[in-house]
């Protein structure tokens, strides 16, 4: 299972600081390497790490990394050399450092990048080290909120996307992918891509799924994909509450988390279920892919499986439909 940090980021500021600094085990013979690196990036050798608190139940490796002057940071590592990933996975952290580097002069609630290492020069591990951001996760809080709370959260969200979306690329693709001159010219190109590498990661590990079906019913419909004239910014991991912190008095959005699969294409692709018309039913079915063999390859408990092979038989029938008609 895949918890939220943004949940024990609160947790952490109250707990009290260890004399000499509380750094866990398997990240003790970096410690003196990180503090050099907290010191170059803020210019000041003063500045000491005071605790180090790992987060278990991530893919990445996150540390949450308390400060003397009091500030936080957040420390994201590659997963282990042991860790096996799926194929969107292999380049997240590279991904969320490109866009928020992106984002970073676009006033939204994004954690700044202090330092992205993606030839692990330094701390033995590609590694991503961002600004805290304060706030409590929605998915957390949600079940206690009224539905004018809700809907006003969901409001805000839907404004912080279209700003996002603003930001345009000339090729379409994974944003990494698109960064190293690798992107694809038409959007139908690059989402057909994207959902190969789904199905053969599910292929790769013997995951039930309507294989033939599904490249059956995506090869009838792929068509629509080129109504997509413009690659714009779209961060599809926002839909999830676990991604969203919010102020409990004001019920503001303070931060948004989880970038790294950002992707330049359609920015009906960022709507979820809402998202209509043969292209969202495209989205719905690569969607519903990527949760059932990330949810094999990465088991967790809270039913993501079974909404998502709900989700992926709708959709391949509603295509089937429209295929008739």
């Amino acid at each position: 299972m895949h918890l939220p940090y943004s949940n024990r980021l609160a947790v952490c500021s109250s707990v009290t600081m260890a004399h000499p600094p509380s750094i866990p085990a398997p990240f003790s013979s970096d410690f003196s390497v990180l503090q050099k690196v907290i010191q170059h990036t803020f210019q000041t050798p003063r500045l000491t790490i005071q605790q180090i608190e790992e987060l278990p139940n991530h893919l990445h490796r996150i540390r949450l990394v308390r400060l003397s002057n009091g500030s936080r940071l957040v420390l994201k590592l590659a997963p282990s050399l042991s860790t096996s990933l799926l194929r969107h996975e292999r380049q997240c952290l590279d991904t969320e450092a490109l866009t928020l580097s992106l984002l970073a002069k676009s006033g939204l609630p994004t954690p700044r990048v202090l330092k992205h290492d993606s030839q692990a020069a330094s701390l033995h591990a590609p590694f991503l080290l961002t600004t805290y951001l304060y706030g409590t996760s929605f998915a957390e809080v949600r079940p206690y909120l009224s539905r004018a709370d809700r809907l006003g959260i969901e409001r805000q969200l839907r404004v912080l996307s279209s700003a996002i979306s603003q930001h345009k690329s000339t090729t379409f693709g994974p944003v990494s992918l698109v960064w190293t001159g690798r992107g694809h010219k038409r959007w139908r190109e690059a989402f057909l891509s994207m959902m190969e590498s789904a199905l053969r990661d599910g292929e790769d590990m013997l995951v039930s799924l309507p294989y033939s079906q599904i490249r059956e019913q995506v090869a009838k419909a792929e068509r629509a994909l080129d109504e997509v004239e413009d690659a714009r910014l779209v961060v599809p991991a926002l839909r999830n509450p676990s991604n969203l912190l919010i102020d409990g008095r004001t019920k503001e959005i303070t931060g948004l988390l989880d970038f790294g699969m950002a992707l330049w294409g359609d920015v009906e692709m960022g709507e979820g279920n809402d998202a209509g018309g043969t292209r969202g039913l495209l989205y719905a079915c690569y969607g519903a892919v990527v949760a059932i063999v990330t949810n094999y390859h990465h088991p967790q408990r809270d039913g993501t499986e079974l909404d998502a092979r709900k989700t992926l038989t709708m959709a391949l029938a509603q295509l089937a439909a429209d295929c008739l008609e």
